[in-house]
Order: structure tokens, then sequence, then C-alpha cells
């Protein structure tokens, strides 16, 4: 009996083994596998050395905050000079533990500058801008370190007093605030997922998704919170470009912004928008001509009514005049009411049992950065290059 129960784990093994071989063949050699890291410091180690070495200026912002186990923070930026009037800001870890992806695809970049012009007049200046959110890459969480998501926070004094004085349940989340927000640690997440499918069909989908992602700036330790003032990453990065780029010279720029968790897995959707250029479409095809949109974009259904994100306030750095484009790159990972039972889970755990959050936080993390699939770190590092080089190559074209 032991002698058959070894040769069928044996065989077990074998089909297991030629499954493994058959769905990563070709890619476990890819040469984007090695840019990704396993943490925080890692990543900003492979930014500062790729940066280093490629001949980019490095500047490093220390972010300091109140917790001794995150005291070496900073957001990193390296500058390729290039047009005064042209530039192009690419920015990683706007929501913190969803940094992985666009860290490997900036520290790729660096690594690898051969197809840009030598040149510098015939090319735009690169700003890449590495963990916007710090706090939240190291410590694995998608807020910062006063739980706000910095891509519903960008916003004006007036924007934020209208929040407030908002209905809070104006796209429903209210309603969805005690299943979002659990007063006490999940001890058993799959139970998330019965009630979720409920309030799905009693709502929708669409219309269920609108009232977890539109923002919340009346429950503070709630998903979602988009904060009460403008938060310290945006302020100091607004200083630090304004102290190293002519603000008022740019006439073009595009401004992409990665994050992950939304759409089909290893595929990436781009949310493109302008303050200045009305047909986005034109846009989207002059910038990137050979993407074709996911499933239509229905990555980013639900989300017509969230406001506040990072690139559209830093679009505002700019002259009125300037041609400007914003651009959310989301690569898909797993099924949406995985992330979202993940980011509750997380939530309820820093909220009420801080000290045991660490289950958690990797749990949380393994939904935005699947991390042991070598197809999907090719993939996103893959698609990631091609959007950032398309947007260097055509952000000159920005005259429709």
């Amino acid at each position: 009996m032991a002698d058959r129960w070894t040769w069928a784990a044996l065989l077990i093994a074998i089909v297991l083994r030629t499954l493994w071989k058959s769905r990563f063949e070709g890619v476990m050699d890819s040469p984007y596998l090695t840019y990704f890291a396993d943490d925080y410091m890692e990543a900003r180690m492979r930014f500062r050395y790729a940066a280093t070495h490629a001949g980019a200026e490095l500047h490093a912002i220390p972010y300091p905050v109140d917790d001794a186990a995150y005291a070496d923070l900073s957001i990193d930026v390296a500058i390729l000079r290039g047009s005064s009037s042209h530039l192009v800001l690419h920015l990683s870890g706007t929501h913190g533990v969803e940094g992985f992806a666009g860290s490997a695809i900036q520290s790729a970049f660096l690594a690898n500058l051969t197809a840009l012009s030598d040149d510098e007049n015939n090319r735009p200046t690169i700003l890449l801008v590495h963990g916007v959110n710090p706090y939240g890459f190291a410590a694995l969480r998608r807020v910062n370190e006063h739980n706000v998501d910095l891509n519903r926070n960008y916003l004006s004094a007036t924007a934020f007093a209208a929040k407030r004085a908002a209905d809070p349940n104006a796209h429903g989340y209210a309603d969805l605030e005690p299943a979002l927000n659990p007063r006490e640690p999940v001890l058993f997440p799959f139970l998330f997922y019965p009630r979720m499918l409920q309030i799905i069909a009693t709502m929708g989908y669409t219309a269920a998704k609108r009232a977890v992602v539109s923002g919340n700036y009346h429950f503070p330790h709630g998903l979602s919170y988009g904060g009460q003032h403008i938060e310290p990453s945006h302020t100091l990065l607004r200083t630090f470009v304004a102290a190293h780029i002519d603000l008022e010279a740019i006439t073009h720029a595009v401004l992409l912004d990665v994050h992950t968790g939304l759409g089909p897995c290893g595929a990436d959707t781009l949310a493109v928008g302008s303050r200045v250029l009305k047909d986005v479409p034109s846009v989207t095809t002059t910038l990137f001509p050979d993407y074709v949109a996911p499933d239509g974009n229905a990555a980013f259904s639900g989300y017509d009514a969230m406001s506040g994100t990072a690139v559209a306030g830093y679009e505002t750095w700019f002259p009125p005049t300037a041609r400007t484009v914003t651009v959310m790159q989301e690569m898909g990972t797993v099924q949406s009411l995985a992330v979202l039972a993940a980011l509750r889970a997380e939530n309820a755990a820093t909220q009420h049992d801080a000290a045991n959050r660490k289950v958690a936080a990797e749990a949380l993390r393994d939904v935005f950065y699947l991390r042991d699939d070598p197809q999907w770190k090719h993939d996103v590092a893959h698609r990631g290059l091609t959007v950032l080089h398309q947007a260097i190559a055509h952000v000159g074209r920005l005259d429709v």
C-alpha cells in the first residue's frame, strides 16, 4: 500500500511539474523578472541602482512618519533631461502595496535606455517617481499612514468642503459601510463573499462597485477614505517638481500612473483623460496606437463618480494651455471580489488588531502582486514598458 501511494505521489509530482513547465515555458528566462522585488527596501535599492547606472539625476525626498518601524522612507525621483517643453511623468506606488509592478517597470526602463534618442532635444524630459506612497509600499497598505487613499485625495479646499457636506450615501457607501468596515478583526474572510454577492444581487454589480470606489470622505477609518486635506506625498512632490522643472515652459505632457488589481490577469487597461484635449479616443490612439481595451474597459466601470486622482491633480501644475494627458494604467491580477475581501480584512486588522496584521497585510500584497507568477511579471513589465516608451515617443503629437 505504501508503495502504491509513493508511486501516486510521484506521478502527481511529474504531472504538476509538466503543467508548470508548459505554463511558464519561455518566460522563466524573461529579462524582466530580475527587476521585481520582494519588499519596498529592495524595490527602492533596485530603482536607485538602475537610475545611478543610467546616468539619471537621482533624488530622494525624505518621508518621515511617526512609526519607528518605518524610519527610512523616501519618495525617490530619477530625472532624464530632455526638451524643456515636453515632459513624461511616470508614477509608481501611489497605492502603496500596488507599487511592485510600477517599480519593476521603472527599474527595467532605466536599465535599458538604448531605445532613447541620444539627442536630448529630440525627446521629452522624463521624471520617474518611485514610491509616491512609501509608507503604504513598505507597510503593505494601499493607503498612507493616515489611512488616506492618495488617488482620491488631490482636491482643492473647496472640493474637500463639498465632499464633507455631501450626503455620505450619495453613491451608496453608507449603506455598505458596515459590511466594508467591520468593527473587529476578520476571522473568517470567506464569509464576506455571500454577503457581498447578496449586495450585488440587490444593487447591481456596477452600482455596488461605484459605492465602494467613488471615495469616502466621512468614515476616516474606512476603505476608500479620501482625507480632509491634501496629503504630504502630494505636497512634497509638488514642491520638488516645481524646484527642478520649469513648469511654465511645459507645452506637452503625459502623466502616467501604474496600478494593479483591476481587469483581466496580466492585461492592462488604460484610463485616459485630459483637461484640454476633449477627443479622448483620438488622444488614446495617438499615444498608444496598438492598444486594445480588454473587455471594453470594463475594469473602470463604476469609476465615473471618483475624483481626486493623483494624475488629475498633478495636471493642474502646468499652464492651462499645455496639452496634458493623464493615464492610469491598471494591471489585472485576481478577481475583483478577492481584491475587495483582502482590502477589507487588512483594514480591519490595522484598525482593530494592528499587532497581528502581518498575515492580512501579506494577503493584501498577494492580490495586487502575483510575485510567484513569472508569466504575470513578464506581461506586466512588457506592457508597462511599451506604454511608457510610446508616451515618450508620441507626447509631441498631442495636437489632436
